[in-house]
């Protein structure tokens, strides 16, 4: 009389369905619901990093306004393909977006490389006063010193 699917999504809709792989936003765990509010504060940050728009987006990936929509409101991260084209639209890495890190984007400054390079060497010490002398040299280009 009725589908499975159907009764499945009847009867249990905050379920997950085995047979038919039916799945709700319930059953995605705080850790993916995370992951995917990053991803999409990434593109966002990115976005607008790069003084653009997210109708821009829309047209360069070929993935229509609705669908982006749809993502964002469900929390979900798109399927790796989808992914791959926001990501390249806005020329990073998945990488980027998932973490925040990118290994493959590396200052062209060769002094900025091998700062890079030697920090994990450096004690709490080290590390301190690093970060103080970046603050105070930031504080002066910032003008506010």
């Amino acid at each position: 009389m009725f589908s499975n699917k159907i009764v499945c999504i009847i009867f249990h809709p905050h379920t997950f369905c085995q047979q038919n792989r039916v799945q709700t936003q319930t059953d995605m765990s705080y850790y993916d619901r995370m992951k995917a509010e990053f991803f999409w504060k990434m593109v966002k940050k990115e976005v607008e990093r790069q003084h653009t728009s997210f109708e821009w987006l829309y047209v360069k990936t070929q993935i229509p306004k609705g669908t982006f929509s749809s993502w964002k409101s469900r929390n979900v991260i798109p399927r790796a393909d989808e992914a791959f084209r926001i990501a390249e639209a806005l020329k990073v890495s998945v990488e980027y977006l998932l973490t925040g890190a990118d290994k493959s984007r590396k200052p062209s400054n060769p002094a900025v490389n091998e700062i890079i390079e030697t920090v994990p060497f450096f004690d709490d010490n080290d590390l301190r006063t690093l970060l103080a002398t970046v603050r105070a040299m930031e504080a002066r280009y910032q003008g506010k010193e």
